[in-house]
């Protein structure tokens, strides 16, 4: 134990990223690693170019996931071209044989019969879904089996349970590493607080209880929400369409990143990177400077502001700890309603809200959720005032829904008639509407498979057939590739950028669902309606 941590000081000398030991194995992890669900919302050169920058600094691991719409092809490539060994924490789910299957195909794009590390995702997911993982032929049994015959060094697993099921999965003696929610809020933007016997994560309890049993059985903890999904600091990689925290001093995530390094119970952060800039800020974040360094009495001052802004976001932040929605005169789903704005303005969160959690499903009379109260029953534990705060999260919902910029609701999306031959719904999409001469315009969508068959992705380990989106700007055309498999009333992901470029006449923007087969001569002979047409 004291070996560990004597290890961990050492770390903790000299320039450049730093590295602490993962659990009780040799292998050596950056203090800084990469979430990269959010890939799944930037274009590809965009999604390779972070990653390849922050190997560049020294990250030598990311987290993905088989569901994170081809995350885990666009790191392998990555991995590939920048030369680097990089420890890929990629997880699994399912039954055994699905679960087995996971793992080779990680074995597959990473080029080798073994892997450094695997895991499980959202454990307690698993067991609640009936999955067999700790009973005979389950999947401990399998991860123990890989690590025995010397295909797996490491097993880690994803957690958003209670304190006293990641205690349970620490004391297992299985993991070796845990990935769990930590920030300084107590909270992120996806947090919510279910009806028994449903359970969640309590971070501030994280803290106290699990960091020192997890020190005391060696087994390393991997921070994720480690910027509250958005909440605490600016995202660089998406532009927030607003902000209802009121601190006198935003905190910069490399400022909030090592504040959590500080603490030598940590192992790590993974915070979600989608940009160049947001690579090289939270890269940065895990170089010198920490404990036992010379800017130890600066770093002092640091986390003792990073606290002040913290403090001060939680007078105007509603926990969601649901407290207040017994409470309601008017029995509004109020930590559902703060929930839906938070994650619909930050826009860097990556799981979607629900439909029928949406904000203007949930409310759907124009005015305000409190106006004209006059049985003001409801009360915040933390303090919050419930009616101003939720007055000033409608104006601006209602504001964004008149600039477009919210999903289509529940009502909305059923009023769609897909057709064609891969029938199709526009769930949301961002396209610029004036035409931006001499810049670089990103356009996206969201779509629903509202057909019978799998869409299948153009990528090579998913086949040779597949489906693309056909854009036609002016005289220009690209295909944009589908990432992944989309599962009929499933959904995805497409963005790409177009170049605005100066045209005497107007210039038409048009988009279409087209299948593999379809030749770039064939452009005036799509096989599906246009999903989008816009005339600059």
């Amino acid at each position: 134990m004291q070996h560990s941590f004597n290890r961990f000081k050492r770390a903790l000398t000299g320039d450049g990223m730093r590295y602490r030991t993962l659990g009780a194995t040799s292998l050596k992890i950056s203090l800084v690693g990469f979430g990269t669900c959010q890939l799944r919302m930037v274009p590809e050169q965009q999604a390779i170019d972070t990653l390849k920058h922050g190997f560049a600094l020294g990250v030598n691991f990311v987290h993905t996931a088989p569901d994170y719409e081809g995350a885990d092809e666009l790191v392998a490539q990555a991995v590939n071209e920048s030369g680097g060994r990089v420890l890929v924490f990629s997880q699994g789910y399912g039954e055994r044989s699905h679960f087995e299957w996971l793992f080779e195909m990680a074995c597959v794009r990473a080029g080798k019969r073994h892997l450094d590390v695997f895991g499980i995702a959202c454990v307690e997911d698993r067991e609640r879904l009936g999955e067999n993982i700790w009973g005979h032929g389950g999947i401990i049994e399998f991860l123990l089996e890989m690590k025995r015959v010397g295909r797996l060094r490491a097993i880690f697993a994803e957690s958003h349970g209670t304190p006293e099921y990641i205690a349970s999965l620490i004391r297992s003696g299985v993991f070796d590493a845990i990935l769990l929610a930590y920030n300084t809020l107590g909270f992120h933007a996806l947090s919510y607080y279910p009806e028994p016997p449903a359970t969640f994560e309590n971070i501030g309890r994280n803290k106290v209880e699990i960091f020192p049993l997890a020190r005391a059985h060696d087994v390393s903890l991997l921070l994720m929400k480690s910027l509250g999904g958005g909440l605490i600091s600016k995202g660089k990689a998406f532009q927030p369409l607003a902000r209802f925290s009121k601190e006198s001093i935003p905190i910069p995530a490399a400022k909030m990143l090592r504040h959590l390094l500080q603490d030598e119970m940590v192992t790590a952060v993974v915070p979600g990177t989608a940009s160049v800039e947001e690579a090289d800020e939270n890269a940065r974040a895990g170089f010198t400077g920490l404990s036992f360094s010379v800017g130890r009495v600066k770093e002092v001052a640091a986390s003792e502001a990073v606290n002040v802004s913290s403090r001060e976001m939680l007078a105007t932040l509603c926990t969601r700890c649901g407290h207040c929605d017994k409470l309601c005169s008017r029995n509004l789903p109020v930590s559902w309603l703060f929930r839906d704005a938070y994650v619909a303005t930050i826009r860097a969160e990556t799981c979607e809200t629900l439909d029928r959690l949406q904000y203007f499903h949930l409310h759907q009379n124009p005015k305000a959720p409190c106006d004209g109260c006059v049985d003001v029953t409801c009360v915040c534990p933390s303090g919050l005032d419930i009616p101003v705060e939720l007055a000033r999260v409608h104006t601006t919902m209602l504001e964004l829904r008149e600039r477009g910029l919210l999903p289509r609701t529940p009502l909305q999306i059923a009023a769609l008639i897909p057709k064609g031959p891969w029938p199709v719904r526009v769930i949301h999409e961002e396209v610029p509407r004036e035409q931006l001469l001499n810049s670089v315009a990103r356009c996206s969508f969201w779509l629903e498979n509202a057909g019978t068959r799998t869409w299948t992705a153009t990528r090579p380990l998913a086949g040779p057939e597949g489906l693309h989106l056909a854009v036609h700007y002016g005289e220009h055309y690209q295909r944009v590739s589908l990432r992944h498999d989309v599962e009929p009333q499933t959904r995805t992901h497409f963005v790409f950028e177009i170049l605005c470029s100066p045209s005497p006449r107007p210039q038409r923007l048009l988009v279409y669902l087209s299948s593999a087969a379809t030749l770039p001569s064939e452009r005036g002979h799509p096989i599906c309606d246009c999903l989008v047409e816009v005339a600059f």
